[in-house]
């Protein structure tokens, strides 16, 4: 897989070829390897780290046989039989005088750009709806003067593009971009505005001035008529798949994730696996173990734990300790080697300089940062250069079917609706069961004003405003002379992502949103460690999309497709465990016992302008001397401390970083 980086010039002027060498040398830690191509008004290059078998014969950018089409590509497809049989592919057809030798079959062979190169030759730019895998492109179409790019669904490599009169460039990072002469790096209000709060632009917009981000399945064209995008994956929502039976849907789900976790695991170097005691993760172990024990190899695992002893309160329905699932798992699991991952002492604001350099953005969720560093590290320094992961598997595969007491009672089908809260109240109590009949089955049938209605009555003293404001480190005057009172308000007002009887937009929204390719592409390049997430493939998705929610729950047990998929395969404790494990469960331990590092850095942050226009330095400094002295001894609302304070650290940290010149 590879960074990709090009100049497109559509003013007449030849490309310059020293901009294409100040973009390679900026994107040097994306590969040793590296190509550029320069013909007239375009220029293209990649940078090469090689992971699969197929990545051995890349050859970047590559050339068409008639030179029309130069492309680069980022790319790990899945569906390389299907592409070499649609496109009618022979060994020797996918690279023009490069001799190749010690083949073992034509599936094994072709690299990933050969086969994008022949799907856009075949199929043009619809060659999108062809590819399956994770992959980010670009390529140069001489005879229509026009560059073609395009991000894959879900989960996919990052890309940025700039546009100024008469060029356009792109590249997997802003650094890639920021090294042309003619864009200054600065920052974005706006994409400050939406780090901290979610308003403000939209998935286009980044925290730096001049520079776009291509959302996930989502198209480029750029050409001397301007640049247009467009969303190219969109699922039929309206489609609904019904099996004569569960145990047909069963085999076919079954099926489907041996195919995809075995596609997941092309690799050159042993394979790993970020393993809770979760559903998601586990499966993964479970299938991955066993394919990979066919061939004589064995699937390390790691998990994050919090330091031996602790206890510290947790959220109701969560536990601290991934301990006791994860050692059942590996109990039950061949092929399987259980690590457990240990950070003491370690804190969120070390080393932050090394990840923004890669990065180029401060850490979402920052209490994380510590422990999927150390399992990154860790698996990279043992050779394990492929890191699987159950992201987004809730949306797909372990779906908890919350759609379906709506879709009982909007359909009349009281006595069946009743049957299955009594179930869940024979597995979860009463309460549970009562909760889930109001908030699951009535809720969602409301009218949409009925609804926003009942939200004011729950809330009549929050203000939209007051509290967007009260979870984020945003300075008030910065967030008024951005409207962010006023896109707090209208987003109150919006129903767009209230629970429906329908879950599928919702769940497609949130799989076509949560976009982590900045982060896939910049730990590849900092650890060499490339992850991967088989519960978000796209085939997964549409095919969980596509089933009845009572595929996912019924007689009182949610995320049932999972559960049934694995019985047998997972212990009992982990298919039977209806609570989640808290991540970083000791952020606030770690909190309190970095007090004299929060006292340091605050104190950098009141020194730094753009730290104090955009962030409440007040407000931080004030939780800051509300802080214990002991962890152990404190209660109270712990959120203001994880959002603001520990958000308002992570940004300014970010803030000063780039206002050093890094």
């Amino acid at each position: 897989m590879s960074a990709i980086f090009g100049n497109i010039r559509f003013d007449g002027n030849p490309v310059e070829r020293p901009s294409l060498e100040a973009m390679q040398s900026a994107l040097a830690a994306h590969g040793a390897d590296g190509g550029l191509w320069l013909e007239g008004s375009a220029g293209l290059g990649h940078r090469l780290m090689r992971f699969t078998p197929q990545d051995v014969y890349e050859r970047q950018p590559l050339v068409s046989d008639d030179g029309a089409i130069v492309l680069v590509a980022d790319a790990r497809l899945d569906n390389r039989a299907e592409l070499l049989r649609d496109c009618k592919l022979e060994i020797g057809d996918w690279v023009s005088g490069q001799p190749i030798s010690n083949l073992q079959s034509p599936i094994s062979t072709p690299p990933d750009s050969a086969l994008i190169l022949h799907a856009y030759q075949r199929w043009g730019e619809a060659c999108v709806q062809h590819l399956v895998g994770v992959y980010a492109f670009a390529l140069w179409d001489a005879r229509a003067q026009r560059l073609f790019a395009a991000r894959s669904p879900i989960v996919a490599p990052s890309l940025y593009y700039t546009t100024r009169p008469g060029r356009f460039a792109f590249a997997t990072a802003p650094r890639g971009l920021h090294a042309l002469p003619d864009l200054p790096r600065a920052l974005d209000d706006t994409g400050l505005l939406r780090w901290l709060t979610g308003l403000g632009g939209d998935a286009r917009t980044t925290l730096y001035r001049g520079v776009n981000a291509l959302p996930s399945g989502h198209w480029l064209r750029a050409s001397r008529a301007g640049v247009e995008t467009g969303c190219f994956w969109q699922p039929d929502l309206d489609r609904e798949q019904r099996f004569a039976s569960d145990d047909e849907c069963l085999e076919a789900f079954n099926a489907l994730f041996e195919r995809v976790v075995a596609d997941h695991l092309a690799s050159t170097t042993p394979v790993a696996l970020q393993l809770s005691g979760g559903l998601d993760s586990s499966s993964i172990a479970a299938v991955a173990a066993a394919q990979l024990g066919e061939r004589g190899a064995r699937l390390a695992a790691y998990t994050e734990v919090p330091r031996a002893g602790f206890d510290g309160a947790q959220p109701r329905g969560m536990y601290a300790d991934e301990t006791p699932l994860v050692t059942a798992i590996a109990g039950m699991v061949d092929h399987l080697d259980l690590n457990l991952v240990r950070t003491d002492g370690d804190f969120f604001l070390d080393d932050l300089p090394g990840m923004f350099e890669h990065l180029e953005a401060p850490f979402r969720n920052n209490a994380n940062r510590v422990w999927i560093e150390a399992i990154l590290r860790t698996a990279g320094a043992r050779g394990q250069r492929v890191l699987l992961d159950g992201m987004q598997g809730n949306l797909t595969l372990s779906w908890h079917g919350s759609g379906w007491l709506a879709s009982l009672l909007g359909a009349g089908q009281w006595n069946e609706a009743a049957r299955q809260v009594q179930g869940m109240a024979r597995t979860r109590g009463w309460p549970r069961a009562g909760r889930a009949l109001i908030g699951q089955g009535v809720l969602p049938l409301l009218p949409d004003a009925w609804w926003l209605g009942l939200n004011r009555l729950r809330h009549p003293r929050q203000d939209a405003g007051q509290a967007l404001l009260a979870a984020s480190p945003i300075n008030p005057a910065f967030a008024a002379a951005h409207g962010a009172p006023d896109l707090a308000h209208e987003r109150s007002n919006a129903v767009r992502a209230r629970l429906r009887a329908n879950t599928r937009p919702l769940r497609d929204e949130a799989l076509a949103t949560q976009d982590f390719g900045a982060y896939l592409s910049a730990y590849r390049a900092m650890v060499g460690v490339d992850m991967r997430s088989p519960t978000a493939d796209v085939r997964l998705a549409e095919f969980c999309l596509a089933l009845p929610e009572d595929q996912f729950w019924r007689d009182g047990e949610s995320r049932r497709l999972i559960r049934r998929a694995m019985a047998g395969r997972l212990p009992p404790a982990v298919l039977d465990n209806n609570q989640r494990g808290m991540q970083a469960a000791d952020w606030f331990e770690r909190l309190v016992a970095a007090r004299t590092q929060v006292d340091a850095e605050l104190a950098r942050l009141e020194r730094s302008a753009t730290a104090q226009r955009v962030l409440d330095l007040p407000r931080l400094r004030a939780l800051y001397d509300r802080l214990p002295a002991n962890a152990a001894g404190a209660t109270g609302d712990f959120v203001p401390y994880i959002y603001v304070l520990q958000g308002g650290l992570m940004l300014g940290a970010f803030l000063r970083w780039f206002e050093e010149g890094a």
